[in-house]
């Protein structure tokens, strides 16, 4: 019994990678009116179903960017999107056309700010700077979870057993909220303790100095710092986290954090 539960797994698995598709796809970014090349641009693939993030890019100098993934859901979406331009989407069979150069894709100069707007409520990702934006509501987590746990599901970062992050293989040296550090040195108090549904992005830079900071200049490229932006609704209010746990010797333990947050005052506990 137990050797034919194990071949019937083994035989899912096969089935499951066969109808993997390693999908490429690739072009180049220019402004419609005058064919200017658009450096930065952000290309990112989602899937069709749920319209959560696959992976994610940005154009070079030469507004050119690829990406390539390995899919098991084939039905996806390319999104593009560029500050001051209107944005581009493209519906896409990856088993029909795993391999796509889509040549130069003219954008149009946006006619106001709010089509900026628009493109920046829409991408689960925006790419400014030096700055790498997460919109929250484009990641789905298990329910009440923490800013860790959401963490741990946005591409390029990772969280190990220790609350440890790094983003792209370099480390996060901070963890602000709001701008501001919220709660000591150790960021898994942060982390661990404020919930996912009261951020609305994620927002992570090259840790700098204050100096840094003031003047404008680039920050240490080995370090990482993550702010977490809280929702307009939940900027002024009270919220908390509660464990509570028993032993085999009939003793109790308690642990939690209560937050207030009163615009930029903040007070935990």
């Amino acid at each position: 019994m137990k050797k034919t539960i194990l071949l019937f797994i083994f035989l899912f698995s096969l089935i499951g990678y066969s109808q993997s598709v390693q999908f490429k796809v690739s072009g180049t970014i220019v402004a419609q009116e005058d064919q200017t090349p658009l450096e930065s641009a952000t290309v990112f693939l989602q899937k069709q179903k749920d319209s959560s993030l696959v992976t994610y890019t940005i154009t070079d100098k030469n507004g050119k960017f690829s990406l390539q993934e390995k899919l098991f859901d084939t039905n996806v979406e390319l999104f593009i999107s560029y500050v001051g331009f209107g944005n581009y989407s493209k519906k896409i069979n990856a088993q029909e056309t795993p391999e796509l150069e889509l040549g130069n894709i003219g954008l149009a100069e946006s006619a106001n700010q709010l089509d900026e707007v628009i493109v920046r409520a829409v991408a689960p990702i925006t790419i400014k700077k030096d700055t790498l934006e997460f919109n929250v509501k484009s990641f789905k987590t298990k329910k009440d979870a923490t800013v860790e746990d959401l963490l741990k599901e946005l591409p390029g970062v990772e969280v190990d057993e220790e609350g440890k992050i790094k983003v792209n293989g370099k480390e996060v040296s901070k963890i602000l909220v709001n701008g501001k550090p919220f709660f000591g040195d150790d960021p898994t108090i942060t982390t661990r303790n404020l919930t996912k549904d009261i951020i609305e992005k994620v927002q992570i830079t090259d840790t700098k100095s204050k100096s840094e900071a003031f003047t404008g200049e680039e920050g240490d490229q080995e370090n990482k710092t993550i702010n977490l932006t809280i929702k307009e609704e939940n900027n002024k209010g009270t919220f908390g986290r509660l464990a509570a746990g028993a032993g085999s010797d009939k003793r109790f333990e308690y642990a939690g954090i209560v937050n207030r947050f009163d615009n930029d005052r903040r007070i935990s506990v």
